[in-house]
Order: structure tokens, then sequence, then C-alpha cells
């Protein structure tokens, strides 16, 4: 299993039927080895480093920090670098005592131990979170630290913009190395490929600590995409761009008009090549609570707009309120800047959180037929309130957004194998404690499994699947394709020769099980 929850080895080993009293012993032996480079980090980084018995306050406010009540563990402690040296030594210290650690950035991720740990170290990227821009290089420095909406709010004021995160609570260091979609992405591609020069702080480095498109190249290429398999990005370049107010906004509307919205939807992602400044997503919402189906839909026109806008532009004609899908029951759609754009899509905090994704071809039956079994599923559970909400998510992924991607020269998702569009979907699930825990996973197997069943089926299922989005039991990385898949494994042998990030990082989706299959699809 391709799995980012972190088992205690206790419970590991009495589910493989090995005696307790051996799997007690090697937690104690993992809780000895953080203990000791716990020990040896205060030392070295007194003050940046905390724990349960140390600062104790700061190691209380680090684990609400997390987005999920999935990654909110308790670590043996918690160290925080203040730039890339502090990074270096930090890897090298837990490298040499051979200490299971995590990297945290913005902890917006929902798979459990993907960015905390326990009976290990994380190391917290949040202090390093400065912006700045170069506009003679058209440059903007983002450290791993720094959230979607500090960017925003740096390069607003100053007129300009990078392709990045949608939801101002997002993490910069995560997003990116996910891939990272974006309003500007039919425009630009993904946000990784805006990406001109990656600082990285790990001591395998072979004595360099940069890549560029000139520079271990290799690794460059490899680091659109790979997660947190090459190591610690501490710095990001991203290529800049003019920007001033963009028309978007939030639009609700009634369950009965779904059939006019997905056609709007095929619509526009087939017609998107023709006017890349729009951006789409179709949210459908089961409330429990209120035993009621909402949609909303978020439209973004990055193209620079002053002044109200009294008509949809172009590419939201089939939105628009004299369409069939007719106007919005309430919205939010307005000119406005980024900062107030992704600073209204903020996910609720304080839940525990699951989401799965997979990607078919853009066909307007196909996506009824997806949406009647998703509607059949989600019935059986409408008057049960175990959970606060299901959320199914559709996202334009046109093939111009690798035609963009391409021009900046490419990365490891995979995506240039496909020449139609296509669709990202997400299933978002959000319920309170854990005693739902099972309740959940079984229904999200249902849906994902018939989903992948039915898409296998008629031929529009595509291998790829949007990392930040995956279960714990898909293959993202896998999902990329051999050849995108072998760029990683190749700059993880050269650059990370002790493999670092893969025996001591253990969250995440890893190299060691890529390539051996979605769990949907068997």
């Amino acid at each position: 299993m391709k799995s980012a929850i972190h088992l205690t080895a206790a419970a590991a080993f009495t589910c493989w039927g090995v005696h307790l009293a051996g799997a007690a012993a090697v937690v104690d032996a993992a809780a000895s080895s953080a203990a000791k480079c716990c020990g040896a980090l205060e030392n070295s980084f007194p003050g940046k480093t905390y724990s349960s018995t140390n600062q104790q306050n700061l190691y209380q406010k680090f684990i609400a920090s997390y987005f999920s009540v999935n990654d909110r563990l308790q670590p043996s402690c918690v160290v925080s670098p203040a730039n890339t040296n502090d990074v270096s030594a930090i890897v090298g210290l837990l490298s040499k005592n051979t200490c299971q650690f995590a990297v945290k950035s913005g902890g917006h991720g929902i798979l459990t131990g993907s960015s905390n740990i326990v009976k290990g170290v994380t190391v917290d990227l949040r202090g390093m979170k400065s912006v700045s821009l170069n506009k003679k290089a058209k440059t903007a420095t983002v450290q791993p630290g720094a959230k979607w909406i500090d960017v925003y709010s740096y390069l607003d004021p100053l007129g300009y913009a990078i392709p990045g995160g949608r939801a101002g609570d997002v993490g910069v260091g995560g997003l990116t190395t996910g891939g990272g979609n974006s309003f500007f992405a039919a425009r630009y591609g993904f946000a990784c490929d805006n990406v001109k020069r990656f600082e990285v702080g790990e001591a395998g480095l072979s004595g360099e600590d940069v890549a560029t498109n000139v520079t271990n190249a290799d690794l460059f290429t490899a680091l659109k995409g790979s997660q947190n398999n090459l190591g610690i990005v501490t710095q990001f370049d991203f290529v800049a761009f003019e920007s001033s107010d963009l028309w978007g906004g939030t639009a609700a509307y009634d369950k009965k008009t779904v059939p006019a919205q997905i056609k709007a939807f095929y619509e526009f992602t087939k017609n998107l090549k023709n006017d890349p400044y729009g951006s789409l997503i179709f949210v459908w919402n089961y409330f429990p609570k209120i035993k009621e189906i909402t949609i909303v839909n978020l439209y973004e026109y990055t193209a620079n707009r002053t002044g109200p806008v009294k008509t949809y532009p172009p590419p939201f004609k089939g939105f628009a309120p004299e369409s069939a899908v007719g106007p919005p029951i309430s919205n939010t759609l307005r000119v406005t800047n980024l900062s107030s754009l992704t600073g209204e899509l903020n996910s609720p905090v304080e839940l525990s959180n699951l989401y799965a994704s997979l990607t078919f071809t853009n066909n307007l039956t196909v996506l009824n037929q997806v949406v009647g079994i998703l509607s059949k599923e989600l019935d059986v559970y409408k008057n049960d309130g175990f959970y606060e909400y299901a959320s199914i998510e559709f996202q334009p992924l046109p093939r111009t957004f690798t035609d963009r991607s391409i021009e900046r020269g490419g990365n490891v998702l995979g995506l240039d194998r496909y020449h139609d569009d296509n669709v990202i979907f997400l299933l978002d699930m959000a319920w309170n404690g854990t005693q739902h825990d099972a309740k959940i996973r079984s229904l999200a197997d249902k849906v994902m499994g018939d989903l992948t069943t039915y898409l296998k089926g008629v031929g529009a299922l595509k291998e790829f699947q949007y990392l930040n989005y995956a279960f714990e039991d898909q293959d993202p990385l896998g999902g990329y394709g051999p050849v995108a898949l072998s760029k990683i494994k190749a700059a993880s042998k050269k650059y990370d020769p002790g493999q670092v990030f893969q025996k001591l990082v253990p969250g995440g989706f890893k190299l060691a099980g890529a390539g051996s299959g979605n769990k949907y699809n068997h």
C-alpha cells in the first residue's frame, strides 16, 4: 500500500502477527533514536528546537497549525530552521544519527504522516516564509513556509503575480512540488512550471545547492512533481508577470441546474484553449445537517480588469444568467485582487479530511454518467449525519495546460502522453472525531471503485492522478508513467545517494511503491 499513514511499529507488527514484545522493542528503539536526535538538535539549534517538555507552548501551537486533524501528530521534537544552511545541517545530523523525520511547510496536506511524524523529528519550515520581487528580472523569490495568501498580499500592491495556489491558506512548498494547479494554468502551466530556480537544502547534493535548467538540470525537472522525494526545497524563484485586478468569485446554484452545468463545464473545458484567461471549478456539495445539495462554482477570469463587470467574460457564457444554467441563487462575483479571491476559498479547519482523485476524458456522456454514479452512491447516506460535508469537484485539465508546461521546459507529471482534454475529479469529505473513520473509508472505497470500473469500461480513465489530491492507497507517482517516474528515480539515486529521503522520510508517496498500481485499478 502506497500509504502516507504512519502506523506505530507496535500496531504494524501486531497486524503482521509478530509478538507484541518484539514490536515494543522496535518502538523503543525508534523513540530512543529520536530522543538522541532531539538532544543533538537542542544543542545545535538552541531556541529553535521544541517538544512536549521543552517550550511546550510553541510545541502545542505547532500541532494546532495543521489544517487537518489527520496530521496533528505529536513528534518527538520540532526544529525550525531559519535558512538553507540550517536545513542542510539538520538533514546531515538526522542522517548521521539515522533518525526518521518529516517536513512541514504550510501543513495543508490531509494524509496522516505526510508532513508530520510520531517517534521522529518534524522540520518546521514556517519560519522560512519571506517573499521578495525583482521587477527588473521579473522574479519572485519565495520561501517554502509562506502560504499563498502571504505571496499574493505582497505582490498585489506591486502589480505583479505568479501562478500559485487557489486557496490562500495552502502552503507554497507542498503545492509547488506536487505540481500545483492554478488560476493561470491555461496561460502559464502549473505552478512548478514557473519555477526557474530551486534552492535545495540537502547534504548529499554534490556540493551544489541550486537547480535550474542549466545547473543540475535533471534535478530541476524532477523536482517539478516529485513532492518530498528529492530533498527539502528552501527557496523558489518564480517567473513573475505584471497583473492587476481580476474578475471572479463564487456562484451558488440549485441542484436542478446540474444537467445544464455539466454541459457548460464540458464546453468550457473544450474551448479553454481559445481564451486561456478562464479558470473554473465545478463543486457539488452535500451537507447532511441541512439535508441539501448545492452547486457552488468558482469562476476566475485572469485578464486585467477595472471597475464593475456587467456581463460574464466570454469563457463563462455557458454559465451566464441568460444561459440554460440561469442566474445563481447567490454570488460573490466581483473585480478584485488575488489576495481577496484566494482568501475566500479557504476550507473549514478542525476536521478530519479525506481526498481521493481520478482523471478522465472530457466527454459529455462520461461527465453525465459520473454525476449519476456519484448521486446514486451518496444518496444512500443523504440522511446520515456522520460527516460534515461531501464535496465533488470537476476541474478542467485541457491539453493547453500541458502545452504551456512544455514551453517552459516540462515537468515529471507525465501529462505530455495525453493529446486530448481531460478532467480532474476530486472527492473531498470532512467529519468530526474518529468514530466514523471506517464508515468514511468504506464510502470512499465504494465511490472510487465504482467510478474506476465505469471509466475503465468506457476507455475514459487516465493513469494520471493529481498528487496533491491523491488518497493514501493511490499511486500518483506511478500514474506519471514509466518515463517520468524513471527521471525521478534517477535523480534520487544521483542527488540522494544515501537515500535519506526514501529511508528516513516515511511520509508522502515514496518511490519504492511507485508504479505498483492504483488500488482502484485492481
